[in-house]
């Protein structure tokens, strides 16, 4: 579904699961483990919004296609809005959608929610900056 190149290491690293890729548009989904938690037993906020970074990453690498290679794009600014706790055992979901997309910035949101019941469990929003096309030497 997608090739390592647009695969983040630290995504993976957490057991984040990339279950679709299409431009502008990335689903990510990860069953909690006891090591995703917080001292209280709740999801950790770090889970989620490396789950919504690497959506929005992966959707605006394949909106942008193989310019990103030759021009990577980063995260510059998240926002990130927690509206619900999740436990070890639930699954929860993460999808990140691009907004908009300019030369040198791009603008998305994602969303979190639990699988099943289909609560919203986190809301962001990212900002990216695009490195700009290298000047062609004369």
């Amino acid at each position: 579904m997608t090739s390592e190149r647009r695969r983040s290491p630290f995504s993976a690293r957490i057991g984040a699961e990339l279950e679709e890729l299409r431009e502008g548009y990335a689903r990510l989904s990860l069953v909690l483990q006891p090591h995703h938690t917080n001292p209280n037993g709740v999801m950790h906020g770090g889970v989620i919004t490396t789950m919504m970074d690497s959506s929005l990453g992966a959707a605006l690498g394949a909106l942008r296609g193989e310019e990103a290679s030759r021009n990577p794009h980063a995260t510059v600014e998240m926002n990130a809005s927690f509206l619900a706790s999740a436990r070890p055992g639930d699954e929860i979901v993460v999808e990140g959608r691009v907004l908009r997309l300019g030369k040198t910035i791009a603008f998305g949101e994602a969303e979190a929610r639990r699988r099943g019941d289909g609560e919203l469990i986190a809301k962001g929003r990212l900002t990216f900056a695009i490195r700009p096309p290298e000047a062609e030497s004369e």
